[in-house]
């Protein structure tokens, strides 16, 4: 672990004015200290973490890619006051946005953005504290800023309870029809005596070059 008093000008990343993936404190405080951790080659940073020099806090930690480490992979931010994690923006392949509760820790919202254009949003899935399971699953249009569907999961069984559209029709999953029996339940087999005189009956029809269509 080195100690970095200004973060190197190759680790800086440009976002885009209309992009979504931008950071909730663009301004850093100037009284900020770095740790660079490096990978095991003692070349290529992994992360380098931040720290606020007046109360301590850890601030962010951007982690960058294995390959390439003037590439970042994702960035931690965290709260100025408490120094818990708050959002985890991830900048690699599939582009999103992690938000966490303050309180526990524990991942709330997840907003997934499009691969091609990070300004639009193509879904957003809420998460239920306790159970850490996907509750609600909002998936937008094309122009990722209007709701398309709307799908809310029961927790205990991952059932989808029930979902909305765009027009604010609420639909419910229509389950199933159960049957008691089935059409073939009530088929009966033909006894052996019945096998015997069809096979007789066939028999006499091709010994006698008769043909079925003209019986």
């Amino acid at each position: 672990m080195n100690l970095l008093a200004v973060r190197p000008k190759k680790h800086q990343k440009n976002i885009k004015d209309n992009s979504n993936l931008k950071l909730l404190y663009p301004h850093m405080n100037p009284e900020i200290r770095e740790e660079v951790f490096y990978r095991r080659n003692g070349k290529t940073v992994d992360k380098i973490v931040e720290f606020d020099k007046n109360t301590g806090s850890k601030v962010k930690t951007t982690y960058y890619d294995y390959f390439n480490d003037k590439k970042v992979r994702s960035v931690d931010e965290y709260d100025y006051n408490t120094g818990k994690k708050i959002r985890t923006i991830n900048y690699v392949l599939y582009k999103s946005i992690d938000e966490y509760d303050i309180k526990t820790g524990k991942k709330v919202r997840t907003i997934n953005f499009n691969v091609k254009d990070d300004s639009k949003i193509s879904s957003i899935q809420d998460y239920d504290i306790e159970t850490g399971k996907i509750i609600t699953i909002s998936i937008y249009k094309r122009d990722g800023k209007t709701i398309s569907i709307v799908k809310k999961i029961d927790p205990v069984t991952d059932k989808v309870t029930n979902w909305v559209n765009n027009k604010n029709t609420d639909y419910k999953p229509i389950e199933p029809a159960k049957f008691t029996t089935r059409n073939y339940d009530n088929i009966k087999a033909i006894d052996n005596k019945c096998k015997d005189d069809i096979a007789k009956l066939i028999d006499k029809l091709y010994r006698n070059n008769l043909k079925f269509e003209n019986i």
